[in-house]
């Protein structure tokens, strides 16, 4: 083990005897202290055995980077002096992400970006933009494609990592000084961008939920409504919110976890009982929990009953707001209401919000999963949206129904070449945007016109999304094999 890291580790455990004496603390003042706080307590006042061994550079940066403890910064400085010099020799040879056997011969390009990643959060996690920034031009610039890399031989890209902390960061900062009215998105710097921007609103607007910080959450869902905030893809921020009124986390959706939501909310409520969006928060989370019932074998009865309640709610609410539009159609879809009593609400809400695209997203999706007589009526809908210049909206709409999987019901139906043009005004429209390049490049490949697939790729070398395009990554390589040309903002970050 390099003696850099052997002393760190050594100041780190010199400090152990004061840890319980804080955790102690922490009980009393836990309504003082600030959450992450009384996290870093915990967690560092277990003994050494059963913390993660600085065994290795990767499990200090694991360490560091969970722990986001601004103490740890002098051990990270320290053990980055011991590897930079040979991870730097490492980048020039190094163009694309590796697989975990592969990295292993290049450990210390990937420890160094591992150890980045941790500095550059921590600093981000407290505010502190300025101290991050050497870590972040360094990830950009000479570790790319570094990834973290797991004993069980699975990798986190660092990347994709850095982008989700950046977008939380400038969010909570907007939060604070409440300016999220004037936030935008510029345009994305690479594939992880847009997702990340989608995963950062909806997760600090559930945080902020569950913390029940009513007052920041209320901006938030205001501000955006009246900012029209969009993603650089064109992806609304204001539905994003919406559709996060569930649990957090997919893969670990409980009944408890369900009820915690929905008691948050009904706290909003109590504190805020004017509040138009506590209101629609709990429709959509009506919806979101009726949807979470079906998918896991809930009975019908439930569902009904979960979906009906909801729309009883959205009688009593305002419509001053695109969202109660979209959740209206979402509830009646669920309930099996037919075409014709979904579809007013449809034109009511696009008259008054007509680049709202999330309304036509939902419609056909309502549709295109309503049988023979829906898909007909959505390829008639995604028909005359294009030739009424409404293009992007078109290829949005396209776009969200090949990834659900709904593409081939509705693909006879529809005019390949207004496909076509819809493609081509989406890309005008949010020119930007790296991940709806790529997404409507595999919606070209797929309808058989790989020739505007390559038009709308053109420069995007290793900057497509490796999971859209998984079994077709040599497609997408071909398509995109040209340099990257210039942009008129390369350093271009995400700001207020």
């Amino acid at each position: 083990m390099p003696t850099s890291v052997v002393l760190p580790l050594a100041r780190l455990l010199s400090r152990v005897w004061l840890l319980p004496l804080l955790c102690a603390a922490s009980s009393v003042f836990s309504q003082q202290l600030p959450p992450q706080v009384i996290e870093q307590a915990l967690r560092e006042s277990q003994s050494a055995d059963q913390r993660a061994k600085h065994d290795n550079l990767q499990a200090a940066a694991k360490y560091w980077y969970s722990s986001r403890n601004p103490k740890h910064l002098e051990d990270m400085d320290d053990a980055l002096k011991s590897v930079l010099p040979v991870a730097t020799r490492l980048s020039s040879f190094i163009k694309d992400f590796q697989t975990w056997e592969t990295a292993q011969k290049y450990k210390a390009y990937h420890d160094a970006g591992a150890i980045l990643l941790a500095k550059a959060y921590t600093c981000l996690y407290f505010g502190d933009v300025k101290r991050a920034a050497p870590a972040i031009e360094l990830i950009e610039n000479k570790f790319p494609y570094a990834m973290i890399l797991a004993d069980d031989r699975t990798v986190t890209w660092v990347r994709d990592s850095l982008r989700y902390h950046e977008h939380c960061c400038m969010l909570y900062a907007a939060m604070s000084l409440e300016v999220v009215g004037k936030i935008h998105f510029p345009h994305e710097r690479d594939e992880f961008d847009g997702p990340r921007q989608r995963k950062a609103i909806e997760h600090m607007a559930v945080l902020r939920l569950r913390e029940g910080n009513i007052e920041r959450l209320e901006h938030f869902f205001n501000a955006i409504n009246r900012s029209e905030l969009q993603t650089s893809g064109g992806d609304w921020a204001l539905d994003i919110i919406m559709d996060a009124m569930r649990p957090l986390d997919q893969d670990l959706q409980t009944e408890s976890a369900w009820r915690e939501i929905h008691d948050a909310i009904l706290i909003w409520q109590k504190q805020k009982p004017t509040s138009i969006f506590a209101r629609l928060a709990e429709a959509r989370y009506l919806f979101n929990y009726a949807l979470f019932k079906s998918r896991n074998n809930g009975s019908f009865a439930k569902i009904r009953q979960v979906s009906d309640h909801g729309l009883e709610l959205m009688k009593e609410i305002p419509k001053t707001s695109p969202a109660w539009y979209d959740t209206m159609i979402r509830l009646q879809a669920i309930t099996g209401r037919p075409a014709e009593e979904i579809a007013p609400v449809f034109q009511e809400g696009l008259r008054k919000y007509p680049d709202y695209a999330p309304l036509a997203i939902v419609l056909g999706q309502s549709f295109v999963k309503g049988g023979e007589t829906g898909r007909q009526i959505c390829a008639a809908i995604l028909e005359e949206l294009q030739t009424t210049s409404q293009g992007g909206l078109t290829a949005q709409m396209l776009r969200k129904i090949y990834f659900d999987g709904d593409l081939p019901g509705i693909q006879p139906r529809l005019n390949l070449d207004t496909v076509e043009r819809a493609i081509r005004a989406a890309v005008v429209q949010w020119p930007d945007s790296y991940e709806l390049r790529s997404d409507l490049g595999l919606l070209a490949v797929t309808i058989g016109r790989r020739e505007l697939a390559g038009e709308i790729m053109h420069g995007m070398q290793n900057k497509w999304c490796r999971s859209a395009w998984r079994g077709r990554e040599d497609i997408a390589v071909m398509l995109t094999a040209s340099p990257i040309p210039p942009r008129a903002d390369p350093t271009g970050k995400t700001t207020l």
